[in-house]
This record gives C-alpha cells, structure tokens and sequence, in this order.
C-alpha cells in the first residue's frame, strides 16, 4: 500500500508553497497543537466538553440520527432509495450528553458539516488553523465512535482532529471507475458516494474494487494531528472515541468557472446516449476543446477573437 507525505507542525509558507501546489494527500501533523481547544481535548474529553457547551450552550443543531442497529456509519439500508438515519433538532448541550453517555442500543448521533461561526463566533476564532487564510471558515464534525462512507468533495479540504482518532482512507480521482459511484440524486450528503463498504466489501457485487484497494492511502490521526486531501480525492473516515470532533475547511478559488458536475450530468443527457459515431464524434471535440490534449486549439485565431472557445479567466 503506497504512503502518505508526512510534514511535521508545517508552517503557513509550506503549505502554500509545497504541500497545496503538488495536489496529493499529505499528513500535517500537530499542525493545530498550538490551538487551546485541542489542548483541552488532550488534558481530557470532559473539559473539551463543557468548554463547547459553554460556548455554544442550548443553541438548537441539526443532527443526524440513526435508525436502530443501524451501526455506525450513516449510510444506505439495503438499496439507495432508503437510508439508514433521520435528521432531527436538539439543543447542543444534550447532544454532547447524550453522545458523551449513549445507553445501550440507542441510536448514534452525528453533528454533520456545520459552520462553526454559526454556533459561536468566540469557537469559530479558537479554532482557526494559521496555516489556512482567514477567509476560509471552519466547519465542525461531532459524534463518537461513527463513520462517514467514501466520498470526495468538489473542493480543497484540510481537516485536523480536535479530539478522539481518525482513520482517513484514500483514493485518487483515477479510481472513480473502481468504486462504483451512487446515483447523485440518492446521495446521502450531498456529495457523490461510493456504494462498496469499506470494511465489508462485496468483491462479486464489486469485483474492480480490488484495484481500488491496492491504491488506498491511510492516515491515523490524533488530537492536533491534520491532513490536506486536494480536490475530488475520494475518502473514506472513521472516527474513534468518547467525543470525537473534526474541524475542517472546504475552499474552491475556481468556484467562479462554474460547476463541472452539472456540466457533466448536462453532457451525459446531451452525449451519452448519441449513436456511437456521433458521440465520438463529439468524444474528439472534449477532448480538443475542453482538455486540450493536442495543446491550445484556438492558436490560429488572435486572443480576443476566440469567443467562447477562448481563455475565461
């Protein structure tokens, strides 16, 4: 199994100037040790708790809920038109009780994506990566002992465990034919999801998924320790611990081109089902037109004549 890069406490500068530019998955560790909240978390999970309860009190969250003996992975039950949880609303301060405390056979709760400055601007200041811009906010991750099935992201990602372990599993776009992919509108988080498990795969339902595997990077992450995952790499997390809490920070500084999934649905109406010659047809267009793979196709014509065959940024 190929290895992760590892960069130990990395400064601001070497992020952007080494670990962003070469788009691969790398392990930042103690890269947030400085930060009060995981120095907390390391002290004990008991004064992490009642410092975010403090700061974030009874304030009513979005939680996710899972079905009884759904198991710890919010996920699908059975096909992917059910899934295996609820959303419901409770006040945070009895959800860090009850995931602090679960009774036995109650359902697993999981805080999911959530902006931290709409929980706390005081919490969304105290956990602030300095090795990330500003303008880049903090979203939090809560639960215990959960998991979150493989998945990638239209987005840069950098994440760091706050509290309790993670285990990140990797995949590289290039895999995408491997993991066998749910229909998007079926998606249990909104983004696009694998349907093998993980940790149970059903090789003669998804029998390419042996090539995947050989291709999986793993990192095992502690209180302080990060992880840069560049865009579209596919993951797989599994969270240990009495609370365990992620923060991460999503960014994309090509949003403005527009969004290439919709682009791509847009394209498999449009192409995919032409007759063989006129979807080849259209094959050679792509990929002279939207690859470039025989380099700039507008060369012939001045820069600003090109219309919308030319540069957009």
């Amino acid at each position: 199994m190929p290895e992760l890069r590892e960069y130990d406490r990395p400064s601001a500068q070497t992020f952007r100037d080494e670990i962003y530019p070469a788009a691969r998955p790398a392990i930042l560790r103690q890269v947030a040790a400085n930060l009060a909240p995981v120095q907390m978390a390391k002290r004990g999970t008991g004064e992490l708790a009642d410092y975010l309860k403090q700061a974030i009190g009874e304030q009513a969250i979005s939680v996710l809920v899972s079905n009884p003996n759904a198991g710890p992975t919010f996920f699908f039950d059975g096909d992917v038109s059910r899934l295996n949880f609820q959303r419901g609303n409770m006040p945070f301060s009895r959800f860090i009780d009850r995931v602090l405390s679960p009774e036995r056979g109650e359902q697993m709760l999981y805080l999911e994506s959530t902006k931290v400055a709409d929980l706390s601007a005081e919490l969304s200041n105290a956990l602030h990566l300095p090795i990330l811009s500003t303008q880049v906010q903090p979203r939090v991750w809560m639960g215990n002992n959960t998991g979150t099935h493989t998945h990638f992201d239209v987005m840069q990602n950098v994440a760091y465990v706050l509290s309790g372990k993670r285990r990140f599993t990797l995949f590289p776009p290039d895999q995408t034919p491997n993991l066998y992919m749910a229909p998007f509108e079926a998606s249990p988080s909104n983004a696009p999801v694998s349907m093998v498990k993980l940790e149970d795969p059903d090789f003669e339902r998804f029998p390419r998924f042996r090539e995947a595997q050989e291709r999986a990077l793993v990192a095992d992450l502690e209180p302080g320790d990060g992880i840069f995952i560049p865009y579209m790499w596919w993951h797989h997390v599994k969270a240990e611990g009495d609370l365990n809490v992620l923060v991460n920070y999503w960014w994309n500084e090509h949003e403005g081109l527009g969004t290439p999934l919709d682009a791509m649905l847009h394209s498999i109406l449009a192409v995919r089902d032409l007759p063989e010659p006129m979807r080849n047809a259209w094959q050679t267009m792509f990929e002279t037109f939207v690859f470039k793979q025989h380099g700039e196709p507008m060369d012939h014509v001045e820069p600003h004549l090109r219309g919308g065959l030319g540069p957009h940024t």
